[in-house]
């Protein structure tokens, strides 16, 4: 039979009754002679349970210690299970039958759970009752914070470097990481002037974290190591291990020169190409047959070609007339393709540089691959190759393939302020004595890239922002007089909503 704070509920109906030998009240019969209420108010099986509970939580990265540690969200399951392990008193003669959280305020540290427990007090007597039970949620480092926060610390370090004076390829690498969790390992990040530095505590993470890198970006590995204490009696070594990861200097929109001895390897490409793309391998094509040319890793660092012109040697070009131009007289069919680029096209190009617009009447004909992409009347950017110094190179490869312009990307007029989504950011630390790096021109370029390349917004998470546009008569008249230079494209690409992820707050506090 069993007793209850309320009902009391009985085996056989009908059966012989007895007098209670403590009030009186006619009961079934049981060993210990006494109706549920007098168990009650007798007998109490909560005795042995802990009321107060003390709960250790790290403050940095809000895991409780269940042990090991771990992360959990408010009033979950989880969080629950460690609650009730740590409540003394429960085990196979008292019995837990229900548990629940009652609310508290959130910044009280304290944790309210009710559980109900059940007891057999005599022979087919079961006593069941409910109590509160309160946690004191205690801030405690965990191991992995406390090293984090412990200088040198780390036991192995990752150096990630590029010989470029910009830091796209950074700004590129860090969106990766954040979308792969590749830094969940980290314990220390540090900002250079020459790249990152990533602080691990075993030689292992410290591996799978350059492997990443070079899966995603051509790299050159190098490992080092370095002594930090020797044990003579036991024979141990303490070592600090040091993997050197070098990114190829090689980025999208450069122009790369190709030497003799490497153009063969390469069935006998042209001297001057364009990068189009590069992940674990660099490809290159020639715009005036649109064929391409990809190079893995190991070939590219046996084989080393650089580059001649970069992003800050774009011109901007008007674009005047086009011609398509045929199979035929493209040459022979290209073996290689550019996936993701459709809208490739030869084409016959005049255009005129921008600001010799009413000041000359020179006009180029450039033959390019942009024929799909670009209308008369439009703006591109380009390398005029007769105004680089690419001193060092063998002019006469540079004669014979007769480049004088190269046309790199179209031109769209947008409007930042009108961007919807934004890009999460790793936490950095700097040395000491040394200043901040700014990389919002990088970043600008990053999120003008994503805009215009969709397979490049596959490895990169971009979230929705609770973005309003200025409405006020200032920033209306502000709009007014700069109408023309803010003036959006029709055409302009943009990021669809269903690419972008929520959960990402920016304010100004």
């Amino acid at each position: 039979m069993k007793r209850s704070h309320d009902v009391s509920m009985e085996s056989t109906i009908g059966a012989a009754t007895v007098l209670c030998c403590s009030c009186g009240v006619p009961m079934v019969p049981n060993q210990s002679m006494r109706c549920a209420q007098c168990l009650k108010a007798e007998v109490s099986i909560v005795d042995g349970i802990s009321r107060q509970v003390v709960l250790p939580r790290c403050r940095n990265c809000s895991r409780y210690n269940k042990p090991p540690w771990t992360a959990c969200e408010p009033e979950s399951r989880e969080l629950l299970g460690i609650c009730l392990k740590r409540i003394r008193g429960l085990g196979k003669e008292v019995r837990l039958v229900d548990a629940a959280f009652i609310w508290t305020e959130e910044h009280s540290m304290r944790v309210r759970v009710k559980i109900t427990v059940q007891k057999e007090v005599a022979h087919s007597s079961v006593l069941q009752q409910s109590l509160v039970v309160e946690f004191q949620v205690v801030n405690q480092q965990c191991e992995d914070c406390q090293k984090s926060f412990t200088p040198h610390s780390h036991n192995s370090i990752v150096q990630v470097r590029q010989k470029v004076p910009h830091r796209r390829t950074f700004c590129y690498l860090e969106q990766l990481i954040l979308k792969s969790d590749a830094h969940a390992k980290v314990t220390s990040l540090t900002e250079t002037r020459e790249g990152l530095d990533f602080g691990f505590q075993t030689r292992s993470h410290a591996q799978r974290f350059a492997d990443f890198v070079a899966a995603h970006v051509p790299t050159n590995q190098t490992q080092s190591r370095h002594l930090i204490s020797h044990d003579a009696n036991s024979n141990s070594y303490a070592f600090k291990y040091t993997i050197m990861c070098e990114i190829a200097p090689i980025c999208v929109d450069d122009v790369v020169h190709i030497p003799k001895g490497h153009s063969s390897a390469l069935s006998g490409c042209a001297p001057l190409m364009l990068c189009h793309k590069v992940s674990n391998a660099v490809r290159l094509v020639d715009p005036t047959t649109l064929r391409s040319y990809d190079i893995p890793t190991q070939e590219y660092f046996k084989r080393t070609v650089h580059s001649v012109c970069r992003r800050e040697h774009l011109t901007d070009y008007t674009v005047l007339n086009i011609e398509p131009v045929e199979v035929d007289q493209a040459g022979t069919p290209a073996r290689h393709h550019l996936p993701g680029k459709g809208k490739c096209m030869l084409a016959d190009i005049e255009v005129a540089r921008t600001s010799d617009l009413g000041k000359n009447d020179d006009r180029y004909i450039v033959r390019s691959h942009l024929g799909g992409f670009l209308r008369p009347g439009q703006h591109v950017m380009g390398y005029d190759l007769r105004t680089v110094n690419v001193s060092g190179i063998d002019g006469e490869a540079l004669e014979e393939g007769k480049h004088d312009i190269f046309l790199v990307k179209k031109v769209y007029k947008r409007n930042k302020r009108d961007r919807m989504w934004e890009l999460k950011r790793l936490d950095k630390d700097k040395n000491e004595g040394e200043e901040a790096i700014d990389d919002s021109a990088d970043m600008e370029a990053l999120r003008q890239d994503l805009e215009e390349d969709p397979e490049l917004r596959k490895g990169v998470n971009m979230y929705r922002t609770n973005f309003q546009p200025e409405t006020s008569v200032e920033g209306a008249k502000e709009n007014n007089d700069e109408e023309d230079e803010d003036a959006e494209d029709e055409d302009a690409p943009e990021v669809p909503l269903a690419e972008l992820l929520e959960g990402l707050a920016l304010r100004d506090d």
